[in-house]
Order: C-alpha cells, then structure tokens, then sequence
C-alpha cells in the first residue's frame, strides 16, 4: 500500500519529466513581455511590435519632423493655417487664370506655337478645376482620401508649373514680355503650392472628419 502511494506521488510530480519547467516558476524567473517592453527603447518598442525599420520608413520620419519644425508656430490654429494657406493660392490661381488667357490670345496673334497656345489654356482649365475640387474637400468634405486625393492633386499641378516656367521663359517667339510674365507666375504658383502641400501633409489629421459628422 506505502509502495503504491509513493508511486501515485512520483508520476504526479512535475519534475517527472526531464527538462521540464514548471510555469509558475518559470515566470517568476524571467522578466514579462511587459517588463520586457518597459525597459526597451523606443526604437527598439517598435521594431518589436511592427518590425524592423527601414531606411525608407527612417527617411520619412524625419521628413515628417523637418516638416512639422517648420510649421510649429501654426499648430495652436492647423484648421485655419490650412484654409489662409489655401486663401492665399486661390489668389495667385485667379490671377494665373486670367494670365494664361491674355498668354493665348498673344501666342494666337504672333503666329506662336499652336502647342504652348493649347499648353496656357488647358493649364487655365486644370487649375479653375483644382481650386474648386480643393474648395469643396476643404470646406465640405474633408475625409482621409479626398485630402490624400487634393494633396496629390496640387502637387501635380505644382509640377506642371514648373514646366511651365521652363518652357515659356526661353521661348523667344510671341510677345516676349507676355511670356515672362506668365513663366514668372508659374514659377510663383509653384512655390506656393508645393508650401501649401506641406502645411497640408502636416496638418491632415487635424482636417479628417468621419461620415456624418458636421465640418462647418
């Protein structure tokens, strides 16, 4: 009967298995997950939870810190630095507009390049359309996408201009001074647009509204 209880005992015990560890006692032994994350880095948190961290994922980080170093006097009101950001290309978008009209009628008078004639125009007709578009996901309609649309959209637009700028400030045919003048506003639009596209990638999270919710 004693040789039968012993037996019942041993088999019972966990250290009838070699190399076994008891959980209760191995988690006093070794540090949590918890404990483990709280004495990390934060670095080192991240690389943990999502993974290494890539040169491109380093790069973007501390573009996004440049930029926000930038613009830190505007983060008390990025609502409104984004709509005065916004007001202000609305201004120089209506002057290139009627700019590029008066640029078309002169290419169509001195005999010009039928190209750069369709050039000013079709230019005139993307920017009526951005400043509309832009307006309207601004004031109305400020969701994740439509912001990443309009941000995509105004930076395309931007480098559309600095074409422009290249191409009409070297062409020799036309009124000289009247392709200066719309060369120098291209580059002028361009500036602003990419400035704008930064306060807007700053701020864009501080614009996102969900469906349903009032944006006024």
């Amino acid at each position: 009967c004693v040789n039968h209880v012993s037996i019942s005992v041993n088999t019972a015990s966990p250290e009838a298995a070699p190399g076994s560890v008891c959980p209760r006692i191995k988690s006093r032994k070794s540090p949590t997950n918890y404990q483990q994350l709280k004495i990390m880095t934060k670095s080192e948190r991240i690389e943990r939870v999502h993974g290494p961290i890539t040169k491109i994922e380093q790069a973007h980080n501390a573009t996004s810190k440049a930029i926000a170093r930038c613009f830190a006097s505007c983060e008390g009101d990025p609502r409104g630095s984004v709509h005065r950001a916004w007001a202000l290309s609305l201004a120089f978008v209506i002057i290139f507009f009627v700019v590029a009209f008066f640029e078309a009628n002169s290419l169509r008078k001195e005999q010009g390049s039928a190209a750069l004639l369709m050039a000013s125009i079709w230019t005139a007709v993307v920017h009526f359309a951005l400043i509309i578009i832009g307006s309207f996901v601004l004031k109305r309609f400020p969701t994740s996408f439509a912001v990443g649309f309009l941000l995509g959209f105004v930076v395309v637009v931007a480098n559309q201009n600095l074409l422009l700028f290249v191409t009409f400030h070297s062409y020799e045919y036309g009124d000289v001074h009247s392709n200066h003048v719309f060369a120098n506003l291209s580059l002028s639009l361009f500036l602003i647009f990419m400035s704008f596209a930064c306060v807007l990638w700053n701020f864009r999270e501080s614009l996102y509204v969900t469906q349903g919710e009032d944006t006024r």
